[in-house]
């Protein structure tokens, strides 16, 4: 008789193998992806993405979203920002931030509802890229919707929707709960420990 793993296991024995392998790590296969409509990946917003904000701008190519307003990256990577130093980036150049009312140990995010529409939780794609950043910080936390939410340093990521621009931090600091993400998913910081 043969042994049945369950699917969930498997994604997430796959992002472990893949995380643990390099620096540029690419995970193919997770678990709790969208279906594709068409068989071809896109970018560009679909037509039925009320979620998305109106006008022209990055903040529009987000692509297809989750039932809780999460997007996929195509990649996360190492950034850096004159006022917090290293930071952790989308694709696009975007901030990503933390949330202080989450858990990083067990991973665990708790914005939700009214949360979700400012706040939009980074989720594991298909084929995601991790560029520089040590795949022992890197991780995946299965979300209500079903979805798998990138981690670092155990801490559930999201992209501020306020942020207009790459490399804009607008959200750092805002409720006195969220902040940009480091590297190693603790609250960035200028060097010298003077964040803002």
């Amino acid at each position: 008789m043969k042994a049945i793993i369950p699917r969930t296991l498997l994604g997430s024995l796959a992002l472990s193998v893949a995380l643990a392998s390099a620096c540029t790590t690419t995970v193919t296969d997770p678990v709790a992806m969208p279906q594709r409509d068409s068989g071809t990946s896109t970018q560009q917003p679909e037509s039925g993405a009320a979620q998305q904000p109106e006008g022209r701008g990055p903040q529009n190519v987000l692509g297809r979203r989750s039932p809780d307003n999460g997007y996929w990256p195509a990649s996360v990577q190492l950034g850096d920002n004159p006022e917090l130093g290293p930071i952790v980036l989308d694709g696009q150049g975007f901030t990503l931030y933390r949330f202080d009312r989450d858990s990083s140990s067990p991973s665990q995010s708790n914005c939700t509802e009214g949360c979700l529409m400012e706040w939009l939780p980074v989720l594991v794609s298909e084929k995601i890229k991790f560029e520089n950043l040590d795949p022992a910080k890197l991780g995946a936390m299965a979300r209500p919707d079903g979805t798998q939410q990138v981690t670092v340093g155990g801490w559930p990521v999201y992209r501020y929707a306020d942020d207009k621009v790459p490399g804009q931090i607008s959200g750092q600091g805002a409720d006195g709960l969220w902040f940009v993400v480091a590297p190693d998913g603790a609250k960035a910081a200028a060097p010298g420990g003077q964040g803002i």
